[in-house]
């Protein structure tokens, strides 16, 4: 296989025939609606760009596919998002999209969530580009992707995932590191984009002897010629050209090009070399009109000079960009800029500093793009205060305009940049503290948690006396649960509370006490966080200032969530909902939605549940946010669960797996709770979940967190390893004694069964006391709802040796269950009643004498009765739902008192049926009427059971028989479903 090249020169192309054949084939494939990224990749001067150009021009027949062009540069005052840029106002339908999506994003202003706005506007530019590519198809080329900032780099993630479904292909360009320069950003983007299925890397290799045969003239390729050619280039394309005007020479491949580049330079006119001077300075791309402005000369004369540089070679054209060139490589314009005497390099870069202040600052010439440029011509022209102050100034601007972009990290260098370019040229104390402050926000959301507090703490300091500067250092840094930082962000809220005046800023101060109340409730003071949270929350509700109001609501709900009542949560949910929208805030809506919904199950209002998950629903399909989406399906499959809609929960769990694998890899539970899922499954219907070893491993990579140590002994039990699920669980037991652990959420539901498994009375007993409480309508939204926490009450009564005790309790969950609709945890209350029923009658030692002898007799027969209606119905609703495990226990446990009551009822199922109705003081002649029997024959079976109870009349056999009928209320047959009104 040739690897091949183009000449240097930009002259013939050889070679690269498997490169050129994928690269046909994908842009035909994107033509049919496969689209992808293909990282064209190698060393410096491998040709790349070159290659890229040659596979276009060769597609380039009438009718081809649209070809786009954007280009980083090396260059740090460049504006983030650069290379998108160029792309999207080559699109003009691109471009009304994108601008449609930051003008959103600056609706919401400075508490718009950052996270959902930069996906909101990755979003937005990969649906514009995609709809853009939608008729014939679109190639993007992305020119030098080992230069683009993270934004660019996020934004190019982003848009991967979503490839394969289009007629898109993006290809791009990257330089392999030489090992000289470390840390590109493209380093730690790499990996995630290489994750993903649309993504091809083609790596270009060096030229090989055929190659180099190839290229050269055919008098000039001798054996003997070739192979030192080849040998002194390296079979680096770059080096080619050099190497080959002199072939016998024995200098290094680097140097002959350097004098290459200086022979070439010689042959150019005077006035031609005087703009790549400044051409030089201006970076390895550049536009004629700046050119102009930063030389003084002539358009003409500039337009004249520039296609001179063409023609020798040392600057070409750019793709898709009329007016602007760029040197034929990096190490060109490198070479130009060192041969530069540091006089003349430091004023070319101050009159460019200059001329670029006069176009941004320019009304017709206005560009946001220029102040990072602004910033870095300053700083490499001199070291005066003046200088320096105007480096600061302008590289405030360009954070300003990075931050309006959603590109943090890019800001966040730039505010550095100011304020190192301010300390030297010697800022006041209140700039320099505001300065701070701006760049512990811009760090903070860009992730850089430890940076952000320490110039958060230093700005405090800098700002003693100003109580604005101090609150808002202390709020620029929240959130963060890391060990090292409640403490300090307590002084910095303690020192600005000192400061800010309740009755002047009443939204401050609320925010501040939202501020000390959470960073208290991370450092485990729980007593002060809940006084601090509702303070905070009064003065945010009178003074209606929505972000302070959302941030006492996020206080309040981290403050005391489990001691707050559910119509206090379900208020502080609607609080969040109200003003989340209109800050941009996205996810808040989503726990406001999420609060709601919990309280809504906790108390069996079926009617808030539906609105809530409708409003999730309808907030993942406009944000197409990965966590919101996430969570609706979570949401979804949770609530179906409880329903009995198990292939639907199934199909939710599984889209939810999906979305946290691929989307949201940096969280592990977002795949773990898809198995814990499965876990409650497996418990509720008796279908095995199918535990594999990678769920295994995952368990075991959280067995720090207190649910997942339950639930790793609950698996080894399901799969039958029952002595591993003991060991497991006697470690549990030695947690028992701590009330955090054993209210940690899923905990109780997940010891439940273990506790009944090993017969541990103690620990029913501790289970009792945290349930018994209050037991809830329903909970687990967003893992797997189970029906009335009752239930699981009763069953701890049963371990604790109290059959009376759970008989009610079952009672009580099956009402409830009914009422909500719960269908298969009505199953499960029906078989644990039925269950205690039976055991209670065999425990019962009921007298042989009088009274006591028939009443005795007469219950345990009505237990029997009940035991038997209960199971019958349980073991019907569990072939519909699809539940093999309950429903096999509830078919043993109807054969059970079907032989229980053969063996033990003296009545026969006729006389029962006629007792139960005497018993409701019908007269002979109606019972006859409703059993379409004679009335002779009533009277005769009344008779006999009389006898057999031993009852002296109607009246006390009514009242025998009353004791042992169910509490009105409680219905023994399968519920409707009250969501939809079937």
């Amino acid at each position: 296989m040739g690897t091949g090249t183009a000449a240097p020169d930009g002259g013939r192309f050889v070679g690269r025939d498997a490169e050129l054949a994928e690269l046909t084939a994908r842009i035909a494939a994107t033509a049919a609606g496969s689209g992808g990224l293909v990282l064209l990749s190698g060393p410096a001067g491998i040709g790349k760009t070159r290659t890229v150009e040659e596979v276009l021009a060769r597609a380039g027949r009438p009718g081809a596919v649209p070809v786009v062009w954007g280009r980083c540069v090396d260059d740090p005052g460049a504006p983030p998002l650069w290379p998108w840029r160029r792309v999207v106002r080559a699109l003009p339908a691109a471009a009304a999209a994108v601008a449609g999506a930051l003008a959103e994003v600056y609706r919401a202003g400075g508490g718009a969530d950052p996270d959902a706005a930069r996906f909101g506007l990755a979003t937005a530019v990969s649906d514009a580009l995609i709809d853009c590519a939608a008729g014939g198809g679109l190639v993007v080329v992305l020119e030098d992707l080992h230069w683009a900032d993270e934004s660019s780099l996020r934004l190019l993630r982003h848009l991967a995932g979503e490839l394969p479904r289009s007629r898109l292909l993006v290809v791009g360009t990257v330089r392999e590191p030489d090992g000289a320069r470390t840390g590109r950003p493209l380093d730690e983007a790499l990996p995630g984009l290489l994750r993903e299925p649309a993504v091809r890397v083609l790596r270009l290799a060096p030229l090989t002897e055929d190659d180099v045969r190839a290229y050269l003239p055919p008098e000039a390729a001798g054996p003997e010629v070739v192979r030192a050619v080849h040998r002194r280039s390296g079979g680096v394309p770059l080096y080619l050209r050099a190497v080959a005007r002199s072939p016998d020479a024995g200098a290094d491949a680097e140097a002959e090009l350097r004098a290459l580049v200086r022979s070439t330079l010689t042959g150019l006119p005077p006035a031609a070399l005087d703009l790549l001077d400044a051409a030089a300075v201006l970076g390895e791309e550049l536009d004629a009109a700046r050119l102009v402005a930063v030389t003084g000369r002539p358009a003409a004369e500039v337009a004249a000079g520039l296609d001179a540089a063409v023609r020798g070679g040392v600057l070409t054209a750019v793709p898709d960009a009329p007016g602007r060139r760029r040197f034929a490589h990096a190490a060109v314009r490198d070479a130009v800029y060192a041969d530069l005497a540091p006089s003349v390099r430091e004023e070319l870069h101050r009159r460019a500093a200059e001329a670029l202040e006069r176009l941004a600052g320019d009304r017709d010439t206005a560009d946001d793009s220029l102040a990072g440029l602004v910033v870095g011509h300053w700083l490499r022209s001199g070291a005066g205060q003046e200088i320096l102050r105007r480096a600061a100034t302008w590289a405030r601007r360009a954070a300003a305009t990075a931050t309006r972009l959603l590109a943090f990290d890019e800001a966040a260098r730039f505010l550095a940049t100011a304020l190192d370019a301010g300390q030297r040229a010697g800022a006041e104390r209140a700039e320099h503290a505001g300065l701070l402050v701006e760049l512990a926000a811009a760090e903070f959301r860009a992730g850089r948690f430890d940076a952000a507090l320490e110039h958060a703490l230093a700005a405090s300091d800098a700002a003693a006396g100003d109580p604005e500067l101090l609150a808002s250092a202390t709020l620029a840094v929240h959130d963060v649960g890391a060990p090292e930082f409640p403490p300090a962000l307590v002084r910095l809220c303690e020192r600005a509370l000192a400061a800010v005046d309740g009755g002047r800023s009443p939204a401050l101060r609320s925010r501040l006490l939202s501020q000390l109340a959470s960073v208290q409730a991370d450092a485990g003071r729980m007593g002060a966080t809940a006084a601090n949270a509702a303070a905070a929350l009064d003065l945010a509700r009178g003074c209606e200032d929505s972000e302070a109001v959302l941030d006492a609501v996020r206080a309040r709900m981290k403050a005391s969530p489990t001691a707050l009542s559910a119509a206090e949560r379900m208020d502080l949910g609607r609080l969040a909902i109200e003003h989340a929208a209109g800050t941009g805030q996205p996810l808040v809506e989503l726990w406001g939605a999420k609060w709601r919904i919990d309280a809504g199950l906790e108390t069996g209002d079926v009617d808030v549940v539906r609105d809530e998950l409708d409003r999730v629903s309808a907030l993942a399909a406009s944000t197409r946010l990965p966590m919101v989406r996430w969570h609706d399906r979570r949401l979804r499959a949770s609530v179906a669960a409880l329903l009995g809609r198990f292939d639907d929960a199934v199909a939710l769990n599984e889209e939810a797996r999906g979305i946290g694998a691929t989307e949201l890899t940096g969280d592990l539970s977002t795949v773990g709770l898809s198995d814990a899922f499965w876990l409650q499954h497996s418990l509720v219907t008796g279908r095995g979940p199918g535990w594999d070893d990678e769920t295994l491993r995952t368990l075991d990579q959280a067995l720090d967190v207190p649910v997942v140590l339950v639930s790793r002994a609950l698996v080894d039990l399901l799969r039958g390893r029952r002595d591993d699920a003991a060991a497991r669980y006697q470690l549990l037991r030695e947690r028992l004694a701590d009330p955090d652990f054993v209210a940690s959420g899923g905990v109780p539901l997940n010891l439940v069964p273990l506790v009944e498994e090993f017969g541990d009375v103690a620990a029913a007993e501790v289970l009792h006391r945290q349930l018994a409480r209050e037991p809830y309508a329903a909970g687990g939204a967003g893992v797997y709802c189970q029906g009335s926490y009752a239930s699981l009450v009763a069953r701890l009564a049963v371990v604790r040796g109290r059959p009376d005790e759970a008989v009610a309790w079952f009672e009580q969950a099956l009402e409830v269950d009914t009422a909500t609709g719960a269908r298969p945890a009505a199953v499960l209350d029906r078989v644990g009643l039925a269950g205690v029923l039976l055991d209670r009658t065999d425990r019962r030692d009921v007298a042989r004498a009088g009274d006591l002898a028939r009443a005795g007799d007469l219950a345990r027969a009505g237990d029997l009765a009940r035991a038997g209606d209960l199971a019958r119905a349980a073991a019907a609703e569990a072939r519909r739902l699809g539940m093999p495990g309950p429903g096999a226990r509830a078919e043993a446990l109807a054969a059970r008192a079907g032989r229980a009551v053969r063996e033990a009822d003296p009545l026969t199922a006729r006389e029962r049926e006629i007792a139960t109705l005497v018993a409701r003081a019908w007269t002979n002649r109606r019972i006859a009427e409703e059993l379409v029997l004679s009335e002779r024959t009533v009277e005769s079976h009344v008779r006999n059971v009389l006898a057999k109870l031993g009852a002296a009349n109607r009246t006390e056999l009514a009242t025998l028989v009353g004791a042992s009928q169910p509490p009105l209320g409680v219905d023994a047959s399968p519920s409707g479903d009250v969501w939809t009104g079937r």
